[in-house]
């Protein structure tokens, strides 16, 4: 095939818009790929992101089911100091009901101690007046019986 172009009736202008608008799509081109692997990128990114954050969200629910739990059993343990207050109040007044007895026991004793000290004190001094009339008429001669 023969040349038959002729270089003389060649337009410049038309040799650079062609030039510039093969150079358009090829940077287009480029521009697309490098798009297309950007996205690309950029999904594959938000997938594990996503799976990360799924993850995430199972551990912090294992999380707030343990805390959840521990909740529950202080809890229980406060429900428990609770009743405590009620039995702390109800073996006091066991205590002072306990310390009345004690102290109305003791009162008795004391009464019937003094009621034996003044028992004691008579008796001694029934001993002693006839112990004083048994000395007096020991000392009162008695004369011999007499025979007959």
């Amino acid at each position: 095939m023969p040349s038959d172009i002729d270089l003389k009736s060649v337009n410049l202008n038309t040799v650079i818009s062609l030039a510039g608008f093969l150079g358009t799509f090829v940077l287009v081109g480029i521009s697309w790929g490098t798009t297309q692997s950007n996205i690309s990128e950029l999904a594959q990114w938000r997938e594990a992101h996503e799976v990360r954050h799924r993850d995430m969200q199972a551990d912090e629910a294992a999380y707030r089911a343990v805390i959840n739990q521990q909740i529950e059993a202080i809890n229980r343990q406060l429900a428990k100091l609770d009743q405590m207050d009620y039995r702390v109040t109800s073996l006091e007044k066991q205590y002072e009901n306990t310390d009345n007895r004690i102290s109305r026991i003791t009162e008795s004793y004391s009464n019937q101690f003094a009621d034996f000290r003044t028992q004691l004190s008579s008796i001694s001094t029934q001993i002693a007046l006839t112990n004083q009339t048994l000395q007096r008429m020991e000392s009162q001669v008695v004369p011999p019986p007499r025979q007959q």
